[in-house]
């Protein structure tokens, strides 16, 4: 599971990277079938990036850039969420690890 989970984040800071620099969308395709790959191995991986932020949240580890408030969203995300489903369950097995600004 480990090897899985390294593969799994250094595609998703791929993608990332690509994206900075408006490449993603010729490997788009490619992307999508990588993520169907490791679905079809029973992980799912959440990129919550967009989202809003509370404390209570519980599948991320957030570092809060400027004044922490009520209306927190999350800007950059370093680590994605990665779930692992067994027996029809889906299980936490990565927290996100994220970066959250005021909005």
């Amino acid at each position: 599971m480990q090897h899985t989970l390294a593969i799994i984040n250094q595609v998703f800071e791929i993608k990332q990277k690509l994206e900075q620099d408006n490449l993603a969308g010729k490997f788009e395709r490619n992307f999508n079938r990588l993520f169907s790959a490791f679905e079809e191995e029973g992980y799912t991986c959440n990129n919550p990036l967009g989202e809003r932020y509370t404390d209570s949240r519980s599948d991320c580890t957030a570092n809060i850039v400027g004044r922490e408030s009520k209306n927190m969203m999350i800007t950059q995300v370093i680590k994605p969420i990665i779930y692992q489903k067994e027996n029809g369950a889906l299980t936490l097995i990565q927290k996100g690890i994220v970066i959250v600004e005021s909005k």
